[in-house]
């Protein structure tokens, strides 16, 4: 959270550090950049993998999630050929356009291509980075399959969103976070049964009972 608020205040002194704005209109973008921090997907609602809701910011404000009226994309446009409001709308969107991306790279930072990430499960919800997102969207999705390489490890997915099924690289998705047990038991899963004291390898706890053990004890009694 402290991250997510330093870098919110940096993008928005490069944005008003050099502007003179009025009192109203510091109100109406601060208004909006507010609505965009809290509205920033925190972790899943549910577990149901059929469910693409997510807790938010604004849940602890309002109680539900934010929703804002779709606006023209005018970070591009000539800054004398915009309006005053044109203006403000413009600061907001540039805004939104740094914040959000670094929003998602720390939540995705923890996605490694080079090691096994045992992190992306199917049912896992995901956001979807889009570089053309538009304020306050965020779309989410859900892992339904994995692809992984000759490698063993996977770096394509394949998604579900509330318009179907589409497939991305693991570098264009960012997990949301879960309890901590949840993936402490996948993790489990994942490691090998057999474990090496002294470079040589032996059953582990997890592994399955030695069928000869009653023949090990004999052999064992027969030497004392």
């Amino acid at each position: 959270m402290g991250g997510c608020r330093q870098g919110g205040k940096k993008q928005l002194y490069r944005q008003l550090g050099s502007s003179h704005s009025s009192f109203e209109d510091l109100s109406t973008v601060l208004t909006q950049i507010e609505g965009s921090i809290n509205s920033r997907p925190l972790v899943p609602l549910t577990e149901d993998p059929n469910d693409l809701a997510c807790l938010t910011t604004a849940h602890f404000v309002v109680g539900s999630t934010l929703h804002a009226v779709p606006e023209p994309d005018i970070r591009n446009l000539p800054i004398n050929r915009l309006d005053h409001f044109q203006r403000l709308q413009r600061i907001h969107q540039q805004f939104w356009q740094h914040w959000q991306s670094e929003y998602l790279q720390e939540l995705q930072k923890d996605s490694c291509v080079s090691s096994p990430n045992y992190e992306i499960q199917p049912g896992r919800l995901v956001v979807v980075m889009d570089e053309f997102l538009v304020p306050i969207k965020w779309p989410l999705a859900r892992i339904v399959a994995l692809h992984p390489g000759p490698d063993k490890l996977t770096r394509v997915v394949d998604l579900r969103t509330a318009r179907g099924i589409i497939r991305r690289p693991i570098t264009k998705i960012c997990l949301l976070p879960i309890e901590t047990a949840h993936l402490s038991n996948t993790n489990r899963n994942k490691q090998s049964d057999v474990i090496e004291i002294n470079n040589k390898p032996i059953a582990s706890a997890v592994s399955k009972p030695n069928e000869n053990s009653e023949g090990s004890r004999c052999s064992i009694n027969s030497h004392g």
